[in-house]
């Protein structure tokens, strides 16, 4: 069964729900990283998503807010996992050019998080 294809509006609506997610994940990351102290490996990880956030939100059009609404999950691998399940959902076409690296972003920020 194939997947149906976005309309170019939905698409960029659920890009930007892609970096709200990551840009939340990024926080909760960040506080996570700031109870282990000073120069741990989840303070690399906090960053490694919170530069694939901002990366997504260059993607998203200024009318469409890429930080808001919050989202309610508050484990940021939960959010990694929904926002790689959501990834999955956008067409690659001239619309969502440069896309594909946020996929392999987070690809690898998953596989980082849950090694």
């Amino acid at each position: 069964m194939t997947t149906p294809a976005l309309a170019p509006h939905d698409t960029q609506e659920t890009i930007a729900t892609i970096a709200r997610l990551l840009h939340h994940a990024a926080a909760r990351a960040a506080e996570g990283a700031a109870a282990q102290g000073p120069r741990s490996v989840g303070h690399v990880h906090a960053l490694g998503i919170h530069l694939l956030a901002a990366e997504t939100a260059l993607l998203v059009p200024r009318e469409i807010d890429p930080y808001w609404p919050r989202p309610t999950q508050e484990d940021p691998t939960e959010l990694l996992r929904i926002a790689e399940q959501l990834a999955r959902s956008v067409p690659v076409n001239d619309t969502t050019v440069g896309f594909s690296s946020v996929v392999v972003g987070i690809a690898d920020l998953l596989r980082e998080a849950t090694s």
